[in-house]
């Protein structure tokens, strides 16, 4: 497991949950021995869980015991420790997600490059096998419009082991091909049939083309 595949998966919080699987989790710590941003997200959940549980326990001594839980529950005092609890919840959430949102901003408003494919329509050949490397954070597709008509814009949208649709504004120029890209987390190995439809204001979107590829990631 990489640092990026630990940030998808927010595996720190996870972790700290008992929400992984046996095989993430033994990946997730082979990992973090040696990536000093998530074990800094453990130790710090770590601590602060192990501070709520002092906080709670302590709590839990002073006040006596409660025969009639069902009714206690509505005492002020009850009140306060249950809206405590969920504070330091959300405070600890926040403390887990926040510095792997920024990571990711970061990473997403740096310069960088992403591998780019031109597909082909269907009835050129068959389908294309498109390599695609498992860090990469995007993955672009270009397209070319089938000439004969005018729309404001189109839609493509994408079968596959991921399915969405992208909607895409008419370029200025005709015959300008079309360009999208598709983040790492749509991007899954198989087989994928890619639809283009071209749309007016008020009129029912109309199918231009098919384009027939593959997914390879490595």
């Amino acid at each position: 497991m990489n640092h990026r595949e630990a940030t998808d998966l927010q595996a720190a919080e996870r972790y700290l949950l008992d929400q992984l699987t046996p095989a993430e989790q033994s990946e997730f710590e082979e990992h973090y021995f040696g990536c000093a941003d998530c074990a800094a997200e453990v130790e710090a959940g770590a601590v602060f869980a192990a501070n709520a549980r002092a906080v709670l326990s302590e709590r839990s001594g002073r006040q006596a015991p409660v025969r009639h839980w069902w009714m206690e529950w509505r005492r002020p005092a009850c009140l306060l420790a249950a809206a405590g609890v969920l504070l330091l919840i959300l405070v600890w959430d926040e403390m887990l997600r926040i510095p792997g949102l920024k990571r990711e901003l970061a990473r997403l408003s740096a310069p960088q490059s992403y591998p780019a494919f031109f597909l082909r329509p269907v009835a050129r050949g068959d389908d294309q096998v498109l390599a695609v490397s498992k860090t990469a954070p995007l993955v672009g597709l270009t397209l070319d419009v089938p000439p004969g008509g005018t729309y404001r814009s189109f839609e493509c949208e994408i079968r596959g082991p991921s399915q969405f649709s992208i909607s895409v504004p008419a370029p200025a120029s005709p015959g300008t091909p079309l360009n999208i890209l598709v983040p790492q987390s749509h991007v899954r190995p198989g087989p994928y049939l890619l639809i283009l439809r071209g749309q007016n204001d008020g009129a029912t979107a109309t199918e231009l083309s098919r384009f027939s590829f593959s997914i390879q990631q490595f």
